[in-house]
């Protein structure tokens, strides 16, 4: 590995040290603290703020990361880019608080909420400051490592000091929203301190075509969103707050046992982009490495959460949590599962143009996972979810490896032309 994804994955590999172990300092004390109910309430919060935080990347962190990846030693083209795609989120952002404002205005049960939603709706103002896909797309992923990290350090003290009771739950949500917008802060900073940017207007057909652009990796991620967001949302108001607790704590679990696979997949995603239009037989040597080193590390993952189910709610979240065990057992698989689906379709389907495949793939898998989940939440709360969340994940997979073997993409052969696809 050059020495450029050596550093990037060093750095995303403390940053995500980091997002499993600072959690650990505040995670058992809120869910002790909040009780499954308003913990619940904590966890749905962040779900229906979740589909606001997608509209608003809009598969930037793919599309923009892909197109800065090529131009990366231009900088006024990288800076082009840029402005382009934050003047088009910032436009998003604006509309998405009037679609929060006026769901809660139709919605009792979001109406219910508003105080948390709006103490939540920061991580989409956020999601416009920090630009991860600017830093992806250069390589310099050390400063998405110092901004993320620095401010969650600065914010950790105070959920200690404001949140004491269920009825903090609003302060909870803030504190943890904000952290992502202290992050922008800190990445702007970053930004105009190493001049990586030129000052620019982004034109109105500039942000129309960064938004025609990222609209195949947007309908992927908010295809994603069907098996992955929508079952806590769907929990909330079918099986109401307790259980999307369960299911939000063993789901939380679940992104520390896969928590290795983020660094790797970002660091490598922009070096694999420009390998393919480069040396297709480098790119797939690169893609053979992180299958087998992810691969093995998510399996082993995934081996530990079913088989330490039991001990890891006990000791992690305290009584009261019990049923958050078998929500995790079918949880357990997914970590191999996902890095799986990842190689395949973030580091070998999307570089080799196949993006609308992606997107239908995803969409599929997510109206299966809808037509699994109303059922299954009815019938068994907390655990359906997690039922069909798991079956969902098999069939991305399966789909996306099917669907290469029928292409005859030989992405795990030694050798490989691009004339060959």
């Amino acid at each position: 590995m050059a020495n450029p994804l050596r550093q990037n994955i060093v750095a995303l590999t403390i940053l995500q040290a980091a997002n499993m172990l600072l959690p650990l300092a505040t995670f058992p004390y809120l869910l002790r603290v909040l009780r499954p109910g308003h913990f619940g309430e904590y966890v749905f919060a962040q779900a229906i703020v979740g589909y606001l935080v997608l509209l608003t990347e809009y598969g930037f962190n793919w599309s923009s990361t892909a197109y800065v990846a090529r131009v990366q030693n231009d900088r006024y083209a990288v800076s082009k880019i840029f402005w382009a795609t934050q003047g088009a989120k910032a436009l998003i952002a604006v509309v998405c608080l009037a679609i929060l404002l006026l769901a809660a205005f139709f919605v009792a049960r979001l109406r219910e909420l508003l105080p948390v939603l709006l103490a939540t709706y920061p991580l989409v103002i956020g999601t416009v400051l920090f630009p991860q896909w600017l830093f992806q797309g250069l390589e310099r992923m050390m400063f998405t490592t110092i901004s993320i990290l620095s401010a969650r350090l600065l914010l950790l003290p105070l959920t200690f000091f404001l949140v004491h009771s269920p009825a903090d739950t609003w302060i909870a949500s803030l504190i943890s929203s904000t952290s992502m917008v202290a992050a922008g802060l800190v990445a702007s900073i970053l930004i105009a301190k190493n001049r990586m940017i030129i000052a620019m207007m982004p034109s109105k057909a500039d942000i129309i075509e960064a938004l025609r652009e990222g609209w195949h990796t947007f309908i992927s991620t908010a295809a994603i969103s069907l098996y992955t967001t929508t079952n806590s949302v769907v929990l909330g108001f079918l099986a109401g707050n307790a259980a999307v607790g369960y299911f939000g704590v063993a789901d939380k679990i679940r992104n520390v046992a896969q928590a290795p696979l983020g660094p790797l997949s970002n660091a490598i995603y922009p070096r694999v982009t420009a390998l393919f239009s480069e040396d297709s037989a480098k790119a797939f040597a690169l893609v053979r490495k992180m299958f087998y080193l992810l691969g093995s590390t998510m399996l082993l993952a995934s081996v530990a959460l079913w088989a330490g189910a039991e001990l890891i709610v006990r000791v992690a979240m305290g009584p009261g949590y019990e049923p958050a065990v078998v929500v995790l057992k079918w949880m357990a698989l997914m970590p191999l599962l996902i890095c799986l689906s990842n190689v395949l379709g973030v580091q070998v389907m999307l570089p080799l143009g196949m993006k609308k495949k992606v997107s239908e793939i995803l969409i599929a898998s997510g109206f299966f996972n809808l037509a699994l989940l109303f059922p299954l939440v009815s019938l068994y709360g907390a655990q359906g979810a997690a039922m069909s969340a798991l079956a969902t994940e098999f069939l991305v997979t399966t789909s996306m490896a099917l669907y290469l073997i029928k292409c005859k993409v030989p992405a795990f052969q030694t050798r490989m032309h691009r004339d060959e696809i």
